[in-house]
């Protein structure tokens, strides 16, 4: 075997291992960056649920929040009935923790998420006033006196009205919130195709120098 022979087999598996290194290099980049992309898609996905989650705690409470007045209602007019009022008190108090449970269920979400929760502990102390509120009024009543049921409910009447309003609120800054996330989409994926061409450009401006490295140490020039 001459020597330009044996040079051109020397160079020939230099060359296949300076492509094979490139291709595994790609190869691996390529990778990396699916699963950057996979990522982002998955915690995209569990922040749109974790979301939904909370616009329907907050759909919870405000229907807690209405079977709560509703109880009240029926328990004072019930007030002569005392196995009646005694159901509909049970109710009322049911109700009451159901929608406490539900504003805290919403806060623990917005809180794994990263969202401020300062909207929700306002609304949890709004309830919290809103019951007491409740309870100094049914403490006045008297079921022996006939118009003491409606002196008890006018103290409070439309009292509710505010937190409703609260609840509402809050949720359609979730549902705003959740919608800008939403149209983030078209942007993120803009961005990803930005970085495949630049993980492409990247790597044909590797593959050239290394080229260029080995063309210079590796092919000398015939005498």
């Amino acid at each position: 075997m001459t020597r330009t022979t044996s040079e051109s087999i020397y160079l020939s598996k230099s060359f296949l291992a300076f492509i094979s290194v490139m291709t595994m290099l790609a190869i691996a980049g390529g990778y990396q960056l699916s699963r950057i992309f996979s990522q982002v898609d998955m915690a995209a996905a569990q922040r749109s649920v974790q979301l939904l989650d909370i616009e329907e705690s907050l759909d919870d409470a405000a229907i807690g929040l209405g079977r709560q007045v509703q109880e009240w209602k029926d328990m004072l007019l019930r007030a002569n009935d005392k196995l009646r009022y005694d159901s509909h008190q049970k109710a009322f108090r049911e109700s009451s923790i159901g929608v406490q449970y539900a504003l805290l269920e919403a806060k623990a979400a917005m809180r794994d998420i990263g969202m401020d929760t300062a909207d929700i502990d306002d609304l949890i102390v709004e309830h919290k006033s809103l019951l007491s509120e409740y309870l100094i009024a049914h403490s006045k009543l008297k079921p022996s006196m006939k118009e003491s049921s409606s002196h008890v409910d006018m103290q409070i009447v439309g009292i509710d009205r505010k937190l409703q309003q609260d609840i509402a609120s809050v949720k359609a800054g979730i549902s705003a919130f959740a919608k800008q996330q939403m149209y983030r989409t078209p942007e993120t994926q803009g961005n990803r195709y930005w970085m495949i061409g630049l993980l492409g450009a990247t790597s044909l401006f590797f593959m050239a120098m290394f080229g260029f490295v080995f063309a210079r140490l590796f092919i000398r020039p015939e005498n």
